[in-house]
């Protein structure tokens, strides 16, 4: 328990969205306060530093006094996702082993559909392979080679490979990707490579991958480096520039940098790669955090932002990896928790397809700017947030805390001159079909990511979150048989809270193939070596080993296999026994997966990987906890009526609506109902049954 101070110590959590930037500080005390802005396209830092000082304000207190209390910053960001999504990336180089140059451009068989729609794959004759990170005539062999059992065959040719380097800085790269075959068995050249750059060309940003994805298929391992040499630069000056900020303003120590696989690091240890896609990991981890102390183990998280819609499970109290991802649309050798994510979010773009003549909803978005129509900011193209105003379940005076004024009147322009005139409807039936598509596409994102796992979704509560979750929830949560959904009070700013409740977490995976069962005095030294070097990175983040939690897995195959299948592994020596009981184990897990009787020991298992996982828990938020219930009653919190369409009712009723900020724990609602935050809206549906919980979450329990 944490010792109560005569002042307050803060952790702070920021997450830059497609559409706001979010803010969350955490006292000591678990009082959390939020602060909201735009994202800010041209400059990201600036909308982090608008979102921090609107939390700042809402505190009531200046922002050097909390930054010189404050212990942890944490960010999310998705500056990384930004420049490969639009290619506004740094100049990159490859160096690789000679004769394996096209590795990159060849890809995988797979290439062509990889982070592909099931729309877009359907169309097989405009398939075509991502456009390369780096240009064939930037790609130089060097002369050297290793063997896959880790001996020198060619030694680095120094001469050859100092000319190839010299020919990428005249070409004027900014950074230089280092991919050697087998490197991950032998990393002497690679690092003989990287040394050379550094003496001669100290400013270029170097990735190498014997350091960031030292392990087995060389494509994604490639892909990798590559992409974390693109946004390097370009992220080291952003973080910097974010440092100087906050450290200029009185923050003690530099901010810390949310990964893709769960947690923190450092900024000055952080790997420009591991940030993409990590925004939506904050939300998993806080639905970790939340069901914890709930006391639900199998969750579904549902994110719905103003761009997306991202889904995760946890089973078991536990996430899981996607087994080697795809980042916009290139394998990689990294581990990113699993997030099935569509384009499906508040400002999602309505339109006419003009091949079908049909409304089609999605997958682009208006973003921030402009936005929505219905914000004033030049947005032109309808979004489901239009639509949203148009049917009367957002308050066009108390949007974004009141801070934004939606026009009703441009939003009902837009919607009638692009889609309902073209389709022969009035507005009210084309913004209510755009509300039931959204909620299809949601629905159906959400049953195939548990679905495919072999989970029935009716096993697991829902968690619903992000600035529009609560506006949709009510009817894909319903689609789905789901008993019971929760509205956290921090909805609006969930990754961000996530974010803030995020440890210290280091992931380390090294590639050695070894048929099993293997020596376990081989498997000591491995692991050995690695939590060695995981306890040092924990030192330099200011973690004593005592501090610092190690979890040991390996990854098998049956012989002939492709892809592996993970177990975890006890700490301390390991003896024979073992050896065996981690084979037996993970033919358990390995028949889990794939079904009872297709487990094939005959075949014989091989040993292809290590992973370590360094956790340093950090002080986490606590959830405020009411003791007394009140009433069933929410009169207290009844604002007044406003007509609001339900398609079940086919019509405009009268519907009552909440101040989120005044209902107490016990009170009960029955829909049609809306409940009004300072930055979120709840539609709860007509016949839905929602109560407000002891911690403040909204709760669906009647569909």
């Amino acid at each position: 328990m944490v010792e109560k101070k005569n002042f307050h110590e803060y952790i702070i959590g920021i997450d830059t969205g497609g559409t706001f930037t979010d803010t969350v500080i955490v006292d000591e005390n678990g009082n959390i306060t939020a602060g909201k802005a735009l994202t800010n396209y041209t400059d990201f830092k600036a909308g982090v530093l608008d979102s921090f000082e609107n939390a700042v304000k809402n505190l009531g207190i200046a922002a050097e006094e909390v930054l010189t209390r404050t212990t942890l910053i944490s960010h999310g960001t998705t500056l990384g996702t930004n420049a490969v999504i639009n290619r506004e990336m740094g100049k990159v180089g490859l160096l690789i082993t000679k004769g394996h140059e096209d590795v990159p451009l060849i890809m995988r068989a797979g290439a062509r559909t990889d982070g592909l729609s099931e729309a877009q794959i359907r169309h097989q004759a405009v398939c075509r392979k991502p456009a390369p990170l780096v240009p064939r005539p930037l790609i130089k062999g060097v002369i050297e080679r290793v063997d896959c059992f880790s001996e020198i065959v060619t030694p680095l040719d120094k001469k050859q490979a100092r000319s190839c380097i010299d020919e990428l800085i005249e070409e004027g790269v900014e950074a230089i990707a280092i991919s050697l075959l087998w490197s991950f068995a032998n990393s002497k050249h690679e690092k003989e490579l990287k040394e050379m750059i550094e003496n001669a060309y100290p400013q270029i940003y170097i990735a190498a991958s014997y350091e960031i994805a030292p392990q087995i298929r060389e494509y994604a391992r490639t892909m990798t480096v590559i992409i974390d040499a693109a946004i390097g630069t370009l992220m080291k000056s952003y973080i910097d520039s974010l440092n100087h900020e906050f450290m200029k303003r009185g923050l003690k120590k530099h901010i810390s940098i949310m990964h893709a696989y769960g947690g923190v690091t450092s900024s000055s240890t952080a790997r420009p790669v591991s940030t993409i896609e990590s925004g939506p990991v904050g939300g998993v981890i806080g639905g970790k955090y939340l069901a914890e102390q709930l006391g639900y183990k199998d969750v579904i998280t549902s994110d719905v932002g103003g761009t997306s819609f991202d889904v995760s499970v946890l089973k078991d109290g536990e996430w899981s990896f996607a087994k080697e991802p795809v980042m916009m649309r290139f394998r990689v050798a990294i581990p990113i928790i699993k997030i099935t994510c569509i384009g499906a979010g508040g400002g999602t773009i309505c339109q006419i397809d003009q091949a079908t003549g049909r409304l089609k909803v999605g997958p682009e978005s208006a973003g921030s700017n402009p936005g929505p129509v219905c914000y004033g900011l030049g947005g032109e193209d309808p979004t489901v947030t239009d639509a949203d105003l148009i049917l009367g379940y957002l308050n066009p005076d108390y949007f974004f805390e009141g801070r934004m004024k939606l026009d009703k009147e441009k939003a009902f322009k837009a919607l009638k001159e692009k889609i309902a005139d073209p389709l022969g409807m009035d507005v009210v039936e084309a913004s209510s079909g755009i509300y039931d598509i959204i909620n299809s596409y949601m629905a159906d994102n959400l049953r195939q990511s548990v679905i495919e796992k072999g989970y029935d979704p009716r096993d697991f509560v829902l968690f619903a979150y992000g600035g529009n979750g609560p506006m949709h929830v009510g009817s894909f949560a319903s689609e789905l048989g789901i008993k019971k959904a929760f509205i956290p009070p921090q909805a609006s700013v969930f990754s961000a809270f996530g974010i803030a409740s995020s440890d210290v977490t280091h992931m380390y995976k090294r590639s050695e193939l070894f048929p099993m069962p293997v020596k376990p005095e081989v498997v000591n030294q491995i692991f050995a070596d690695m939590e060695k070097r995981a306890l040092e990175d924990m030192e330099r983040e200011g973690f004593d080993e005592e501090k610092v939690i190690l979890k040991r897995e390996v990854d098998l195959r049956y012989a002939r296999q492709v892809h592996e299948v993970g177990v975890l592994v006890k700490g301390g020596e390991l003896n024979s026994d073992d050896i065996e009981n981690i084979i037996a184990e993970w033919e358990k897990n390995y028949e889990a997966i794939y079904g009872k009787g297709s487990a094939f020991k005959e075949a014989g298992v091989q040993l292809v990987s290590f992973r370590i996982t360094a956790v340093a828990f950090t002080v986490k938020p606590v959830l405020k906890r009411d003791e007394k219930m009140a009433s069933s009653d929410p009169k207290k919190a009844f604002k007044g009526l406003r007509k609001a369409f339900f398609a079940g009712e086919n019509n405009f009723i009268e519907t009552p609506i909440y101040d989120f900020t005044r209902l107490s724990y016990g009170n009960m609602l029955e829909g049609p109902a809306i409940v009004e935050a300072p930055t979120t809206t709840v539609i709860i549906l007509p016949q839905q049954l929602v109560k407000m919980d002891e911690y403040h979450n909204i709760v669906f329990e009647k569909f």
